[in-house]
């Protein structure tokens, strides 16, 4: 799907009234504020029916509330206003896979990858929800096929360098890390935080999502030995290029560096992935 600060490839047909609407929605769906963006797309929507980049915002903004009829009907609309265009198909599979239809989404999906000569942006977008799908359905010989492949696609598409040098990115999660407690951080001080470009092939083949943004690997400190800690109780990954692709600039970078540690961190400290939401931290 689109994401809230998306320049659209359609934009240069719309004028110039309608793009600004168009933008006001993008950044009230980054905001949260459902209420201003459908107000925004109201908007856009009288100055351009039926334009692929209004369809767009009329997918994203239905997904956001909880609507995914309304989305999967304004992909089919976008779909057939752009038949040429795998968005609409990948945005569908989506909100199948959202919604505990896995088994539909991989349909979609195969078929696209089969039938179209994506590019290999999309190409890795869509092996990507594929791997999920997959996921869902406990075909991990499928998932594990997919997510290779994405692994490999999303290394070929990268820029030459990342965003942000790695002593820079370092030091931002250090910063993280000094939001926390002394008490906690002295806790920490055996559990290295490595950096690195994105998941190896041998965590993936382990059920890794390839863009996972990080990774507590050891052993969470309730489940450790009453006598102490081990030689190697844990290990925080941090996955710099699959981070990057997430944030919009570097001050959003930084903010997801700092969510992410702090999310790795409460891991270590024994906490699941239903505790995150309460933490903030998803």
């Amino acid at each position: 799907m689109g994401t809230v600060d998306d320049d659209s490839k359609y934009d240069s047909s719309l004028d110039p009234e309608t793009q600004r609407e168009l933008d006001d929605a993008w950044d009230a769906l980054g905001d949260g504020d459902l209420a201003e963006a459908a107000r925004a797309l109201a908007k856009a929507r009288a100055g351009a029916p039926g334009d692929p980049a209004v369809l767009e915002v009329e997918a994203e903004l239905a997904v956001a509330d909880e609507r995914p009829q309304d989305a999967l009907e304004a992909y089919r609309r976008w779909s057939d206003a752009e038949p040429d265009d795998p968005e609409p198909w990948i945005g569908s599979a989506e909100v199948y896979l959202e919604y505990g239809e896995p088994a539909e989404a991989a349909r979609l999906l195969r078929e696209l990858l089969a039938d179209w000569e994506l590019d290999p942006l999309d190409e890795a977008d869509a092996r990507h929800i594929l791997g999920q799908a997959c996921e869902d359905k406990d075909d991990r010989k499928g998932m594990f096929k997919e997510w290779l492949a994405v692994l490999r696609l999303d290394a070929a598409n990268d820029e030459p360098e990342p965003v942000i040098s790695p002593a820079r990115f370092e030091q931002i999660a250090a910063d993280a890390l000094d939001e926390l407690p002394l008490e906690i951080l002295e806790r920490l001080s055996n559990v290295p935080i490595l950096v690195e470009e994105r998941p190896s092939e041998a965590l993936v083949l382990e059920g890794l999502d390839p863009r996972t943004l990080g990774l507590f690997h050891g052993i969470a400190m309730p489940d450790q030995s009453t006598l102490g800690p081990g030689p190697e109780t844990g290990l925080i990954h941090l996955f710099q290029r699959n981070l990057e692709r997430e944030a919009t600039d570097e001050e959003d970078l930084a903010e997801q560096i700092r969510i992410t540690v702090l999310h790795e961190t409460a891991h270590y400290f024994g906490a699941v992935e239903s505790d995150m939401d309460s933490f903030g931290l998803n």
